[in-house]
């Protein structure tokens, strides 16, 4: 779920300028790219570095997976994430914030994701922050090649992408595969 908190879009125009072309996954990969950043796994942290937002592990309560904010003080974005979770859970909330902040840091200045909601809500910016995250954390161009390569592992596509089974489960539904497990 996330917390929203209005602001005036001019008092952020000049952040917007230099960043506004990362409004998709596709882009976003392109950028990680151009920084040398490793793209499977996706190095999230690096990205979230290269995109100026200070991020901070921190334990937080239980049910919560991460916070991405503005500063008031600074007008720079922070993310928290709960560093009580599993090393992949904190990638997928890294993701997460990185979708809401590719697509929604223009509309809200703060956004809270709870882990029971994370599943099936059915608020629009939520769902496409998941679908954001899924296609960044495992691109389907590089899943469907490990999959004509011969991987076709639960366990191993999901150790490749640095997701859980579930995640990867998850994505290739999403694409229309079935099989193994799927």
């Amino acid at each position: 779920m996330a917390v929203i908190r209005r602001y005036d879009r001019r008092r952020d125009s000049a952040h917007a300028a230099d960043k506004n072309l990362i409004d998709t996954p596709e882009r976003l990969i392109t950028f990680a790219q151009q920084k040398g950043l490793r793209i499977v796994p996706l190095d999230v942290e690096g990205v979230v570095s290269a995109l100026g937002i200070e991020i901070r592990k921190e334990n937080l309560k239980d049910d919560l997976s991460g916070v991405l904010r503005k500063s008031p003080e600074s007008s720079k974005w922070e993310m928290l994430v709960n560093a009580k979770h599993h090393p992949n859970r904190q990638r997928y909330t890294i993701a997460h914030e990185l979708g809401h902040y590719c697509l929604h840091r223009h509309f809200q200045i703060e956004f809270e994701d709870r882990i029971f909601f994370r599943g099936g809500e059915g608020n629009k910016e939520e769902m496409q922050a998941n679908s954001f995250a899924s296609e960044i954390l495992i691109p389907e161009g590089d899943f469907r090649k490990m999959i004509r390569e011969g991987k076709n592992k639960i366990d191993e596509l999901a150790q490749e992408f640095g997701v859980s089974t579930l995640a990867l489960r998850i994505r290739a539904k999403s694409l229309g595969m079935s099989g193994h497990g799927l």
